[in-house]
């Protein structure tokens, strides 16, 4: 605290106009107009001019100071001048330490030096619309409210570990401080809500620390702090909302550790930072709707690594851009509600991440929450889409790993199997629909091939038989056992005696023992093609082989995609 303080009225000399206008209105608790009640220049004459020492004295009540009204001291359109003792740390108002029993008002003042308030204890300050070229108020002790609205401050507003019992409110401000912070309010404590609302600032907003009884309202603030933090509110617990609804910001948004109890609202947001991060919040919680709509721009990186947010409601327009602009490694949130409620509109927002620009792997999770929230919605078939991505882009991301070539050319190959046949087991059902046409191109070909007959028994006794043997076409003399001209091996076969008992030939039946290879029907037993005639026989036995070992994969492929064995999880 400054020496040398007056104490009485007479210590103060000659009063000047505005002083003794002051005394005379004192006791009538509405404001004291001095001249046209506006902010007075610099310069102003006697009839503007209250000494910072005899603010100090009527505002505590030294000695014969006389009692301030109820309503506090309320004085409009003054210049505080400073007129310290030479050599004293604060030649201004100085309360720094003091009891101020009742509200201080000076709307339209002009300071000419910054108002010291460090661990006072105050009831409502108000400052509205005036000019100060700083604030120094750190671990102020405020009962009531702390009002800056309008007001212009060219230099550091500090607040550091000030304790405000009603609201602090900056709406419409202009804090300037090029060399430093505009606003430095780390760890302060404001029991109602901080209100930030259409104000201007050149420099850093630090809200380090703070605790918020109700809202943080920066809706429409302007923030300028190109290259570093523009609004740093790194672990900041609000009960309320945060609103930053149509701010303009140059500069990083920090929300690191931010605790909301309700909505973390963006709209219409313009946030700058190109080539760093915009608006990081990592590690916040938000319990409310996350609002991302109504044309916001974040140029810069989006950072929600780990962060826990209730429904998003977004416009996926306003997403970042640029591929890798994007953080979602973590985080967690309750469901979609605004546009983009589909897999391809998803699949879009998931793909502006980049994990290598971090020098990191794949990220799975965002696309594991993702289908999550799509499924808790009702959303299967969404929610499937996303996964069978996640799939694909985990599985191309180990191919970048695996350094043996042969063993990544085949895992590639194993992959696009997987991929073509059941999306990487994420539809296990698409096997099934394989098999079916698998069983359809069987019945064809071996309906066409038996037609040509180019099938033989698949039984040695019969083929070393008389029966078989002698119908030979190529043996003479051409006719045996009665057959006629021109009349195939099998045919020759088949109108014997002895051959009626054998089982007839059904495409339909055969192709489905052939594919199914847990049941037998008895086609594939006596009945094979005959290799021997090129080439409808050779390609319906080659086709045989084909359909055997593609229905014991396929079948097991379904089986084990319908377990959930085949998937990168």
């Amino acid at each position: 605290m400054a020496t040398n303080q007056p104490r009485k009225l007479e210590d103060f000399g000659k009063l000047t106009e505005a002083e003794q206008q002051v005394l005379d209105e004192l006791d009538t608790g509405g404001f004291i107009r001095l001249g046209d009640g506006k902010v007075p220049p610099g310069d102003a004459g006697p009839e503007r001019q209250l000494r910072a020492r005899f603010v100090r004295w009527l505002a505590l009540g030294i000695d014969d100071a006389p009692r301030l009204h109820e309503k506090g001291l309320r004085v409009r359109g003054a210049l505080i001048t400073s007129d310290g003792p030479a050599g004293a740390a604060t030649p201004g108002l100085d309360l720094e330490g003091c009891e101020i029993a009742r509200d201080l008002v000076f709307f339209d003042c002009r300071f000419a030096d910054p108002p010291m308030l460090r661990r006072a204890r105050s009831q409502s300050l108000f400052l509205d619309g005036s000019i100060l070229p700083g604030l120094k108020a750190d671990r102020l002790q405020a009962r009531g409210s702390v009002s800056l609205r309008g007001t212009e401050v060219m230099g550091e507003v500090v607040l550091v570990g000030a304790q405000i019992g009603d609201d602090l409110v900056c709406t419409g401000a202009k804090f300037a401080n090029t060399r430093g912070n505009a606003l430095n309010a780390y760890n302060v404590e404001v029991t109602g809500s901080l209100f930030l609302g259409g104000a201007e600032v050149m420099g850093e907003v630090v809200l380090v620390g703070a605790q918020i009884g109700g809202d943080l309202v920066c809706d429409g603030a302007k923030i300028e702090n190109a290259g570093g933090n523009a609004l740093n509110a790194y672990n900041v617990e609000v009960t309320g909302s945060l609103f930053l609804g149509g701010v303009e910001v140059a500069g990083e948004v920090v929300l690191v550790g931010a605790q909301i109890g309700g909505h973390l609202v963006c709209d219409g947001a313009n946030i700058t930072s190109a080539g760093g991060k915009a608006l990081n919040a990592a590690d916040a919680k938000a319990t409310g709707t996350f609002f991302l709509r109504a044309g916001a721009t974040i140029d810069g990186v989006l950072d929600l690594t780990a962060a826990e947010l209730g429904p998003i409601n977004d416009d996926p327009a306003c997403w970042p851009e640029t591929t890798g602009d994007l953080i979602l490694d973590r985080c967690r949130y309750g469901a979609f509600t605004g546009h983009g409620i589909s897999a391809a509109e998803r699949i879009r927002w998931l793909a502006l991440q980049d994990p290598a620009r971090f020098e990191r792997a794949f990220w799975p999770q965002p696309y594991e929450q993702c289908a999550k929230v799509f499924r808790e919605m009702g959303h299967l078939a969404d929610a499937e889409d996303i996964l069978i991505e996640k799939e694909k882009l985990q599985r191309a991301d180990r191919l970048k790993r695996i350094e043996n070539r042969l063993l990544r050319a085949t895992t590639r190959l194993a992959d696009g199997f997987l991929a073509v046949t059941m999306r990487h087991g994420r539809k296990p059902l698409i096997a099934l629909w394989w098999l079916l046409a698998l069983w359809l191109l069987g019945t064809v070909v071996f309906f066409g091939v038996y037609r040509a007959e180019a099938f033989k028994p698949n039984n040695a006794l019969i083929l070393r038989s008389a029966e078989w043997y002698g119908c030979a076409q190529n043996a003479p003399p051409w006719k045996y056992l009665g057959s006629p001209k021109n009349t195939s091996q099998l045919d020759c076969f088949l109108e014997q005696p002895e051959a009626r008992s054998f089982p007839e030939f059904n495409a339909g039946i055969y192709a489905f023992d052939v594919l199914v290879p847990l049941v037998q029907v008895e086609q594939q037993v006596h009945w094979i093609p005959d290799e021997d005639i090129w080439p409808a026989g050779g390609l319906a036995k080659g086709l045989l082989y084909f359909e055997i070992v593609a229905g014991w994969l396929l079948s097991l492929l379904a089986v084990a995609g319908l377990s959930g064995i085949i998937k990168s999880d």
